[in-house]
């Protein structure tokens, strides 16, 4: 696992690292769910390879789980909220907006949440 340095006038808000970690996307308007590859990973987002050309489209609003050990048997759940910005073939990037280091399953309720009807700053 590495930094990958940022290519020509490329601007990125933190340095991304090669990271492979089966990632399963949810996409908030229809519950569409698509299976991923991390190609890499930074504070700020991820960009991901999808098993094939799927209905995702640029602003979609997305919950991602991404299963990140060394230990196979035991996967470290990691989840992140986030926009699709970019789409080439079968890569997809995602801007997080809030993320952690927690089983998905025990925050269900934030993904019921409008968290457009939180204050800017506000806890969930």
């Amino acid at each position: 696992m590495g930094q990958i340095e940022p290519a020509g006038s490329d601007k990125r808000r933190e340095p991304r690292f090669a990271i492979e970690a089966g990632t399963t996307v949810e996409v908030f308007n229809n519950g569409q769910i698509v299976r991923a590859t991390t190609v890499n990973m930074s504070g700020c987002g991820v960009l991901l390879q999808l098993q094939a050309p799927v209905g995702l489209n640029l602003g979609d609003q997305v919950i991602c789980e991404f299963n990140i050990s060394p230990d196979p048997d035991k996967p470290l759940p990691c989840w992140a909220v986030g926009e699709i910005v970019r789409l080439e073939n079968c890569h997809a990037a995602v801007d997080f907006k809030a993320g952690g280091f927690i089983a998905l399953d025990s925050v269900k309720p934030l993904r019921d949440a409008d968290s457009s009807q939180r204050e800017p700053g506000a806890e969930p």
